[in-house]
């Protein structure tokens, strides 16, 4: 019917919005504004540099071929450590560095996730030689 959700709750309750639909704008809104700010972040890191493309190759036994990930960006530590240190502090007072650090230590950890998928047989195939 015209006017509900799929489970039958109103999308209107007389002229106004009903709790459900409240509740959906309220998560589009907030999808909006975290969008925004992450295109806000990648422009700031953009702007000093700091991102460059990312390569990741994990070596697995038994395989003579390592299984190789491109076409992602990441943080560039040597560059980050050259920062001058103003721009440092923007970024410290402005809640980037948290990010910054937790993005790195997530990239220190790609080939133990990668072993535990394997382990679970959720892995790559290994490409026909």
């Amino acid at each position: 019917m015209l006017g509900e959700f799929e489970d039958g709750q109103a999308l209107f309750d007389g002229e106004t919005p009903s709790e459900s639909t409240k509740g959906l704008l309220q998560f589009c809104e907030n999808f909006e504004q975290a969008g925004a700010k992450t295109q806000a972040f990648v422009a700031e890191l953009e702007k000093h540099g700091l991102l460059m493309d990312g390569e990741v190759a994990i070596q697995q036994d038994g395989i003579e071929q390592p299984f190789v990930y491109r076409g992602f960006r990441m943080i560039d530590e040597a560059k980050l450590r050259d920062l001058r240190g103003d721009v440092l502090r923007s970024m410290n007072q402005n809640g980037m560095l948290p990010i910054i650090y937790a993005h790195l230590f997530s990239l220190q950890l790609i080939r133990e996730i990668f072993g535990r998928q394997v382990q679970m047989g959720k892995g790559p195939v290994p490409a026909a030689a």
